[in-house]
Order: C-alpha cells, then structure tokens, then sequence
C-alpha cells in the first residue's frame, strides 16, 4: 500500500510540470510586418535565390534564408566563432522554416512559425525566455550571419492549452536583440511604401587562433625593432 502511494504521488508531481502546446510565432502581417535582412540590406523570400530582383517595388533578395525559434543557453556570443557555436547554444521548438514567399501583395522577409504540440517540461522550455533564431542560409549551420532577437514572450506552461494555440507577434518594440541589429526600414510587402522596422544579421568575425596572433605580435615587435634601429 505503501508503494502504490509513493508511485501515486510520484505520478502527480511530475504530471504537473508536463504540459502539451501549439505556438505560433509570427513578424505580423501585410507591408506593416517586421520583416529580416543581410548585412547588405537584402530581404529574405522563400524560393528565391540570392541576389534575385523582386517584381515590383525594386531591391533585391538575400536567397530563402532559414528562420526558428527556441531557446538559447547563453546570451553571450562574444566568443563565438563559427556557426557550429550557435548550432550547439540553440534547441529548436517545432520545426525550422524559410521565410514566406513574395508577390504582388504577398509578405518578403516575414516569418510565422507554427510550432507542434511539444510537450513543455520544467526542465525544458516552461518558464524560458523565447528566441527568434535566423540565418543566412539554407540551414543554420552552413549560414555566415545569423540574428538572435529575445522575445518579451515566455514558454509559459501554466497557459499551454492543444486546443487553443498561442499566437505571438515578435516585434523590435517588444524584444531585444542579442545579435545582430534593429534598422529603420525593411520593405516586407512588394507593395509596401512605408517605412517599417524590422532587423538586420550579423556576420560572424571570426577570432584569431592563438598561434596565429602570437605570430602577428612577433612579426609587430620585429618592425618595431627595426625602425627603432
């Protein structure tokens, strides 16, 4: 009886911190959505190649570009170096995808993410920060620039219902960019004319191994030495 009752127990505690959701998470809507771009100022669409000119409204495309969201290990990307680093700080919630495609009132550089209904644990997702995670290429790990944008929004397990999905807009108002930078404008609609903030990638710089900077200070101090002389 004993034993029943610690497995009862034992049962419930841990029921109680895992809970099944659907997410979405989106840039918004129409020419007004926050939209992404490479360092050179071009948008992203899906099914575009890179440097592609759009239909109407002039510039150019940055290619398909990849884009998901979950959760960071770290906030601190000072000493990464390649895009294996950010592989390895970052757990996808639901699936990765490319941006949508564009068209006549079609979005560019949009994204919306709809998340399965993964179980969010406490010692998981419930609780963490969301991430907006994109790059530069066809995955993340053959991209060169990446942005990592902190959303004001958490994985809030109390709140997770299957049956009603959480429908999120990240903005530059309501996140924080960890990587990368917010701009002015992003043009996210071929018909769009106003001005609408979205963000831009970085490129990764990446840090001398340590032989290779020793070797430059030698060959510094030398000069050095020989104007001296």
């Amino acid at each position: 009886m004993k034993t029943k009752l610690v497995t009862l127990l034992a049962v419930a505690a841990t029921s109680g911190f895992a809970f099944s959701a659907s997410y979405t998470l989106n840039g918004g809507t129409g020419a007004t959505a926050s939209g992404i771009q490479d360092t050179l100022g071009r948008t992203f669409r899906s099914g575009t190649t890179a440097g592609s000119a759009f239909a109407t409204g002039g510039g150019t495309s940055g290619g398909p570009g990849v884009v998901a969201f979950g959760i960071f290990s770290t906030e601190d990307f000072s000493s990464f170096t390649s895009a294996n680093d950010f592989v390895a700080a970052f757990t996808v919630y639901g699936p990765t995808n490319t941006f949508a495609a564009a068209g006549t009132t079609g979005n560019r550089s949009v994204f919306s993410l709809a998340g399965t209904n993964i179980p969010i644990t406490s010692t998981s997702f419930a609780g963490k920060n969301q991430y907006l995670f994109a790059g530069n290429g066809t995955t993340f790990a053959n991209s060169t620039e990446f942005l990592v944008v902190k959303s004001t929004f958490l994985f809030n397990a109390s709140d997770d219902s299957v049956a009603t999905p959480i429908i999120q807009t990240v903005r530059p108002s309501n996140s924080s960019v960890l990587f990368g930078s917010v701009v002015t404008n992003v043009q996210t609609a071929n018909t769009d004319t106003s001005t609408t903030e979205g963000w831009q990638m970085s490129a990764i710089t990446p840090v001398p191994e340590p032989s290779a900077a020793l070797l430059g200070a030698v060959g510094a101090l030398g000069l050095l030495r020989r104007r001296r002389a």
